[in-house]
């Protein structure tokens, strides 16, 4: 992707404009996952802050989004488009899926694209027995916003060691305990993601 486009992309991600099919085509045949990966985690940001949310109650919540396999990127995106207009406000989570044979780039790739098509729903949520551990933490950095899991104190580390501050909600997403954000004595500083 050329640096004209990438600016092009950003400036409407800023400025709040919906992305289109193109858009997000072109979002998702870049190569720059890094680039991809800020530019999410900064809409990420801009609507959570540094909490990451998980509930406490229950692994489920969320609608499924599937991803990735024998298709081709395009039809990743007109899943996501038709996702974004059927559950217009109508939906508190997009849950990525793909399968465990897609690379940690396709995932993370996945979650990022998601979050910069998917502006009408607030929340995106990693599967950790999908992806496993590392692979939903950095997805937390492109993106996802919510980690599954009722595990207590090892959502909690898990959250914190990727830089975040666990947030626990209940099924309609009140919040039912905020817990401290990452302890730098005990680990070294996250480092933010930028552009």
């Amino acid at each position: 992707m050329d640096v004209g486009l990438k600016r092009e992309l950003e400036r409407k991600v800023r400025a709040g404009e919906r992305l289109t099919r193109e858009d997000g085509i072109a979002l998702q045949e870049s190569d720059d996952l890094a680039w991809l990966g800020a530019l999410a985690h900064e809409v990420r940001t801009a609507r959570h802050g540094d909490v990451a949310y998980f509930d406490g109650t229950r692994a489920g919540g969320g609608l499924a989004l599937g991803f990735g396999g024998r298709r081709e990127r395009a039809a990743d995106v007109d899943a996501m488009l038709r996702f974004r207009e059927e559950w217009d406000g109508r939906v508190q989570a997009a849950v990525p899926t793909g399968d465990r044979s897609l690379s940690g780039l396709e995932v993370l790739k996945a979650f990022a694209v998601a979050r910069l098509l998917l502006d009408n729903v607030p929340h995106l949520k990693v599967l950790r027995g999908t992806y496993g551990d590392r692979t939903a933490q950095l997805a937390l950095q492109h993106g996802a916003d919510e980690i599954d899991g009722p595990d207590g104190d090892e959502v909690v580390e898990l959250v914190q060691d990727a830089g975040f501050r666990p947030v626990r909600h209940d099924g309609d997403y009140t919040v039912v305990r905020a817990y401290d954000g990452p302890d730098p004595a005990r680990r070294d500083e996250p480092q933010a993601m930028r552009l």
